[in-house]
Formats: C-alpha cells, structure tokens, sequence
C-alpha cells in the first residue's frame, strides 16, 4: 500500500486559534495523522495558533507586513499590478517566508488555505518549492473581487488542484477564470459529533423546562459578530414581530474579532440598539473558545444562521449534531449544508419573521433525530478521503 503524501498547510498568515480555518486544518491534520500519514504547518510567529497532530514552523510574516494589515494605499498598489498579471507587492510577498519554510521541508503537497487574498501568492510559491511539490488552493471564503478574471485565470495556472469547501464555492470558481473544471473539485468540512452532540439526556426535550424563562424557545447566534453574518437581519426581524417576539429568549455569541475581547466594533453597538426594541429578551456574550461552543449549542433549541452569503456553514452543521432546529437563510452553500433539514428562510426580515413565528417546540423536537443524522454524515474521516482522492491518493486505511 502506497503511503500517504506529507501534507503542508499554510492557514491565514494573520489568524489564530478561533478561525475557522484553523479549525478546519486541525480536522484535516488529526485525520492524516490517524490514517498515518505527516503534515506540516506554516504559523505565524506572533499568533497563537495550536496544531497538536502536526509539526509546526512558525514564520516571521511581519518581515513583508510590518503593521499586520495593508493601508488602502497598498491595497490599490496591488489592484493596479495585479490588473497588469504582475505579482501583487503587498498580498504575494506576505507569503514570501512560508514559501522559503516550505522550500526547505519538501513536502509532497501543499495547501493554501484562502481567507484573504492567499490566491495571489501561488505563483510565488510554485518558483519557491521544488518541481515535484504539487499545490492545491483550498477555497474557505470567496476570492476578492479585485482579482478580475484575467488575473485570476493566470493566478490559478500555478496551482494543481483548486479545492472548494463546498459545491457553491467551487463552483464560484469556475465562474469566475477561465480553469479546466477537472482542476476544481469540492471537499465538505466535517463535525466533530465527539464534541457536538445532544445532551446524554438524549435531547431538551428529556431535561425538563424548569429553567426556561416560561415557555420561551431557546434562540441562539453563534459565530463571528460582523455586517456579512446577517445578526443584524436577525434582531431586525425579532423586533418587527412586536409582542410575538416574547416567544424567544435570545442569546448572541461572539465577537467581531474571532478572539476574546471587551472591545466592541460599531456594528456590535448597532446591534445592542436593534436589540433594545426586542420584545423577548436578548444577552449578547462574547467569543467562546470549542469547547464551550458545544456546550451553548446544547442549551439552543432553534439555531440560527443569517448569513449573507456562507462558503460552508459549520455553524448549522455543528448546531444540527448538537440536535438543535436550525434556520438559514436560503444563500450560499447553506442549502447543501441542511439538505432536507430544518428550514431555508428568504434572507429578508420578513422572510425571517414568518420563520420566527411559524416554529414551536413540537417542531424542534420532531426535528432533532433527523437533523443529528443528517450532520452524522459529514465526518472529517469522509473529509480527509475525499481530500486525498482528490490528489490522486488511495483511500486512507485506519487501523
């Protein structure tokens, strides 16, 4: 049996822990790891950023980015080379110290996770590594629309394989350069059903209501607290359903850095004020590490998802593992996530407010098997399978 490539990833240069990218290439690393095989990551030097299945090589990414952000100025620098198919000087050569790192390890395939123009930076990388190192773009986010589709054509020329984590996103690629649609294939993220799972009660509806505040529903917001989330669409429905919104007890959690903080962001304040015209209660807490995620999805009895445009949505596929009723607005890859469960919503607050008020308890309940089943069948194993089929690789076998 052929062994299984040594795998690099090279995650968001400035993220930490709490993004979902790391989360992702935590999955994906513990799964090579069990069917055993080796990765690498490349971190940033000042970031927390843990790996524990993978070895690590901390670069230093303040060399080309001093400031940990690009001013606007820079940022139109690089729209206006990259329009000429020239390396962007900003983006690009941020990745300059992960491409020399990797020169160096030799892997067998490297993946570069996109979240912020990472896509810039391939051609960088294939001059770097050596000819028998294959590249995959691994696509989490859409790719900026500064990159037109002459730049992304050429771009795209320097990777082996492009990776969506979804249909939808792959699929956004294809549309957008000219690429051969063998070179773009689809991976699903997985859920981790050690982590997110019903209550050992076997469900809310087993563990009493004692201490709900009356009959309300359980709503909850999880995930990072920002404009293309749609939090804001979600209060502004709560508060159009006038006294029917005394149904819900509401709990928003996180924040708009995926870190824990006491600053809040303008949109964060804009929100408290949406929320002060909620007829139900509303409690806003901040970013919360794994762990006690799985524990808050236990609590919700309706999950909801407003997102304006989701790449994938972790967020409802953890929250159905957990068994909880989940909404979504009808966009992105949120209907291929749900399938047949839960309910998609127009994205629209009055689509919104005839979701809120249509549900009751019968209906989460009647819910919960189907929506654990449906997450049951998206697994970080499935996932690194179809990872490694997509580079060409047998199936994995697990001892």
């Amino acid at each position: 049996m052929p062994s299984l490539p040594h795998v690099a990833h090279i995650p968001m240069p400035l993220a930490g822990d709490g993004s979902s990218v790391a989360h992702v290439v935590r999955a994906l690393t513990l799964e090579h790891a069990m069917a055993g095989g080796r990765s690498t990551v490349i971190t940033s030097h000042n970031r927390d950023a843990t790996y524990p299945h993978a070895e690590t090589v901390p670069v230093d990414y303040t060399r080309n980015c001093p400031r940990a952000y690009f001013t606007p100025a820079e940022y139109r620098t690089d729209w206006a080379v990259g329009a000429l198919l020239r390396e962007r000087p900003h983006a690009a050569r941020l990745f300059e110290p992960a491409a020399e790192a990797l020169a160096r390890v030799r892997p067998d395939w490297v993946l570069l996770h996109e979240g912020h123009y990472a896509v810039t930076a391939l051609p960088l990388l294939r001059r770097a590594l050596p000819p028998t190192t294959r590249i995959a773009l691994h696509v989490h986010n859409a790719i900026s629309s500064s990159v037109l589709r002459p730049e992304l054509t050429h771009l795209l020329r320097s990777a082996d394989l492009v990776i969506g984590v979804s249909a939808f996103m792959a699929e956004a690629v294809r549309r957008r350069a000219w690429v051969d649609d063998a070179q773009v294939r689809w991976v699903h993220n997985g859920a981790a059903t050690s982590r997110f799972h019903p209550d050992e009660a076997g469900g809310r509806a087993d563990t009493g209501r004692d201490d709900r505040q009356g009959d309300r529903l359980r709503l909850l917001y999880v995930g990072q607290v920002a404009p293309h989330k749609g939090v804001d669409l979600l209060l502004r429905a709560l508060g159009a359903m006038g006294r029917h919104a005394e149904r819900y007890e509401t709990r928003v959690v996180g924040s708009a850095e995926l870190r824990t903080t006491d600053d809040r962001s303008a949109f964060e304040e804009h929100l408290r004020t949406l929320a002060a015209q909620v007829a139900g209660p509303v409690v806003f807490e901040p970013y919360q590490p794994q762990d006690e995620v799985a524990r808050i999805y236990r609590w919700a009895d309706v999950v909801a998802v407003p997102s304006l445009a989701e790449p994938f949505g972790m967020v409802p596929l953890e929250a159905m593992a957990s068994g909880a009723y989940v909404l979504a607005n009808d966009a992105g890859a949120l209907p291929e996530v749900l399938g047949p469960v839960g309910r998609l919503v127009p994205p629209t607050v009055a689509g919104w407010v005839d979701a809120l008020t249509g549900l009751d308890l019968d209906d989460v309940v009647a819910g919960r098997d189907q929506a654990v089943a449906r997450a049951r069948g998206f697994t970080w194993a499935a996932s690194h399978e179809a990872l490694m089929q997509a580079m060409g690789q047998p199936a994995p076998v697990r001892p």
